[in-house]
């Protein structure tokens, strides 16, 4: 190599280095493009629409997700660390659109004035930090959204909601149950029984006495219990399962020790047994803890019971490799190995005998959800599925389970296409499946509605938008 083709190679190097890294990864991994995040509010934008809209899924989905992934010439290394933005789609006759805008949190106020980010997230450090002086510190809001007493709550793990308001998505500020509550975290997966009163857990897993506090609200957001438990041992915990006399959590084998961050403090110990912790919901005291092999599961189904054995339906993998590596990688928009595929299994918990009986349904599959207006009866889940035909194990179908008889049925979109969580909606011949999905071959995202009965026909009608959106994990269908 002479002199001159040194310099020349100097200089396209140079070049190289001025792209941001997602450029880069996203030439090289075209589904990354879900993860280059977004930097500011997305104003109202009409969509595309092909079919017919059913008349029952006129309404406003809402969904809830990391979105800021870059600020300051820094990047989140992490799926859960970026801040969240609240999406609305709007469902008419007339047509579909979408918008979308950034939760206000305190952490985003704090660090849009510094022109950078000053916390570290739950698996990204930096070395000028500032250190944290509470969990609201790093509260990004940015799981899921649901509603609450004609306002809606933007979801974290580990640290209070946020209120939202419905029509403009402003951020109201945080929501406060009780003075003594004020900070205590507020999980990102509530449930609703058979009145509308909301449900809740808390994980605290931190200190030499890990706990989880147990949250029991009126439809209208009053607080009318709450409970705090000493645990055995920082089981990470995400969601939990309502049946009509009992909660459920699982305290799951990845366990919070040393390290540097949150995810970095997560060890997954394959010779502890996973607790299935049992409470009675008229006190919220502790009926039974019963151990089960050791298990991850992100997300649960619905429950129902049946004399005295309740029964649930879980996606679970083998280890928490989904939370420690393949979130790294996906927000770092790196080739994998991401996860062990997400098995949707049956539990049968004998309360007389003490003893969880398993049964493997079949189908690799994430994000399950059901008819809340019935949440206690065993029914068809919804879920994203075909992970394991993915090059990125993201979802490409959508599918539906009956868990007693282990039937299912889908509808696979194929490679160039990542589905999001399907919600059901009730509507005539066996409801609808909405949801909304990544185009990353076309550059587009959109929405889908298909009748949950007959997935297999495919959509009933699509909308979409070349607005690229960032992935995100939950949200709620609301009438309006």
């Amino acid at each position: 190599m002479n002199r001159r083709e040194f310099l020349q190679g100097m200089a396209a190097l140079a070049a190289l280095q001025t792209i941001p890294f997602a450029a880069q990864a996203a030439k090289l991994l075209p589904w990354s493009i879900g993860f280059d995040g977004v930097a500011e509010d997305l104003p109202p934008l009409a969509m595309r629409v092909q079919g017919q809209l059913p008349e029952e899924c006129a309404g406003r989905l809402y969904r809830n997700g990391p979105a800021r992934y870059q600020r300051g010439g820094r990047r989140y290394e992490h799926w859960f660390d970026p801040d969240g933005m609240v999406q609305a789609f709007d469902l008419s006759q007339q047509g579909v659109s979408h918008r979308g805008r950034f939760v206000r949190t305190t952490k985003l106020a704090q660090e849009e004035q510094e022109g950078r980010f000053l916390f570290r997230g739950a698996g990204t450090n930096f070395a000028d930090e500032l250190p944290s002086r509470n969990n609201e510190d790093g509260n990004v809001a940015n799981i899921n959204i649901q509603p609450l007493g004609g306002e809606l709550l933007a979801l974290w793990e580990a640290g209070s909601a946020h209120r939202i308001d419905p029509e403009t998505l402003d951020t109201k500020g945080i929501k406060t149950f009780s003075d003594e509550l004020k900070g205590v975290p507020f999980s990102a997966h509530p449930h609703l029984d058979e009145r509308g009163d909301m449900w809740n857990i808390g994980s605290v897993p931190f200190g030499a006495k890990p706990m989880l506090v147990l949250y029991h609200l009126s439809a209208q957001g009053k607080l009318l219990n709450s409970r705090l438990h000493h645990l055995d041992f920082a089981g990470y915990m995400h969601d939990f399962v309502l049946t009509p006399r009992y909660l459920i959590a699982l305290n799951s084998s990845a366990v919070l020790g040393d390290g540097p961050s949150f995810v970095g403090r997560i060890h997954w110990e394959s010779s502890r047994a996973s607790q299935l912790l049992i409470f009675d919901r008229n006190d919220l005291s502790l009926t039974a803890t019963i151990e089960v092999p050791p298990t991850f599961v992100f997300h649960f189904g619905n429950g129902w019971e049946e004399g005295d054995t309740l029964n649930f339906t879980a996606c679970e993998y083998a280890d928490s490799s989904i939370v420690t590596d393949g979130m790294r990688r996906y927000a770092r928009q790196e080739s994998g190995p991401y996860h062990n595929d997400p098995e949707l299994v049956r539990y049968a918990v004998s309360l007389r005998s003490r003893v969880a009986r398993k049964q493997r349904l079949g189908v690799a599959m994430e994000f399950p959800s059901y008819d809340s207006h019935r949440p206690f009866e065993a029914q068809a889940l919804l879920g994203a599925a075909g992970q394991n035909k993915s090059e990125a194990n993201l979802a490409s179908a959508v599918v539906r389970v009956d868990p007693q008889s282990g039937e299912q049925e889908g509808f696979d979109y194929g490679e160039g296409v990542i589905v999001e969580e399907p919600l059901y909606v009730p509507g005539a011949e066996g409801g609808y499946a909405l949801h909304s999905y990544l185009d990353y071959a076309n550059k587009r995202s959109g929405i889908a509605v298909l009748r949950a009965a007959d997935l297999a026909s495919g959509p009933v009608m699509t909308a979409e938008m070349d607005r690229v959106l960032p992935l995100g994990f939950h949200g709620c269908f609301l009438v309006t």
